[in-house]
């Protein structure tokens, strides 16, 4: 007898990550392949299908064994998605597989990283990385974001840093202390000289968008680990992405009624040392509209989503399985 079991999704331009843990919230199987956001990943289907099919293999679960499975969806636009039929008729054919028949749930990554942060509790989550957006959820149950709600968005994702970069390059605002990083990114694009990047810019870099986008969100661990060596080029674009982050939280930490508002950072950018530390260092300073304590999230946005699976069948996760579920987490940060 196979196991009965419970699907998370999580999807975004660059990983796709399937857990399935049994109705205990022991962790069976925890898998990533490449991007499921069909706005950035061609073949975001296939890579979600394999994801699932091959979760499900190495859980001993047949599809049909599958209780309930939720979806932290990128591509569905902020949280704006979660209750926007049209965004869910069209992401829900990502997980139409034959044999997954078990009720399911569509919301955006957004939705999952804020579930898997703060599990049942109030607060706000600041995501950078392959995107970037702010989610709060109030201690009233209302979803609030930076964008869909307030229209204010600085790109401080990947490739938002990465475009900053290069711009200040080709501007000519540098120094001696960037030359190491400016020898790296020529070396990225594949050119050796300041010239021949301005050529390269004026032909528009890469004439396909999402390969654009992929090839710039990949020179951003450069900026960041720049930042740390003392480039002062990355230092002033990772301080403008910490600065962006904050003015993202206060915005959104404006409509909560609590004078003290639990936050987290989700994503490659906002985690990266120099950044993280840079937003830790801001939030302490008595200058802001509300106290903004830093957590670290309680569980990755994959397990936020096996939650909102339980959820779908009217499981609230006990104690019991949310140790479990801790337990769970630790083995996928291994991963």
């Amino acid at each position: 007898m196979k196991n009965k079991a419970f699907l998370g999704l999580e999807t975004g331009g660059t990983n796709t990550r399937v857990a399935i843990t049994d109705t205990a919230g022991n962790l069976l199987s925890y898998v990533r392949k490449g991007g499921g956001n069909p706005n950035m990943e061609p073949n975001a289907k296939e890579n979600i299908f394999n994801a699932i099919t091959e979760a499900a293999k190495q859980a001993d679960c047949a599809l049909g064994d599958i209780i309930a499975m939720a979806g932290g969806m990128g591509g569905m636009g902020g949280y704006g998605g979660y209750d926007d039929e049209s965004a869910v008729e069209w992401i829900s054919e990502l997980t139409e597989i034959d044999g997954l028949i078990c009720p399911k749930k569509h919301v955006t990554d957004l939705v999952a990283a804020h579930r898997g942060a703060f599990v049942f509790k109030p607060g706000i989550v600041a995501v950078s990385g392959t995107g970037s957006l702010t989610l709060g959820i109030t201690e009233n149950d209302r979803y609030i974001d930076n964008y869909y709600n307030f229209w204010w968005y600085e790109n401080t994702s990947a490739k938002g840093i990465a475009y900053n970069s290069i711009y200040k390059i080709i501007a000519g605002e540098t120094d001696e202390s960037d030359s190491d990083f400016i020898k790296a990114a020529f070396k990225h694009f594949g050119v050796n000289d300041l010239p021949e990047l301005i050529e390269l810019g004026i032909k528009g870099f890469i004439e396909d968008y999402v390969k654009r986008n992929k090839h710039f969100g990949d020179l951003a661990p450069l900026v960041t680990e720049s930042a740390l060596k003392g480039s002062r080029l990355a230092e002033a674009v990772c301080n403008k992405a910490a600065a962006d982050i904050i003015t993202s939280i206060k915005i959104v930490g404006s409509c909560f009624e609590s004078e003290s508002v639990l936050t987290a950072l989700v994503g490659s950018v906002a985690n990266s040392a120099f950044i993280k530390n840079r937003v830790t260092q801001i939030l302490s300073e008595k200058k802001h509209n509300k106290k903004y304590s830093l957590a670290e999230p309680e569980l990755p946005p994959v397990l936020g989503a096996v939650i909102m699976a339980m959820q779908l069948v009217g499981i609230a996760p006990n104690d019991q399985i949310l140790n479990h579920l801790y337990k769970s987490a630790e083995s996928i940060c291994r991963c």
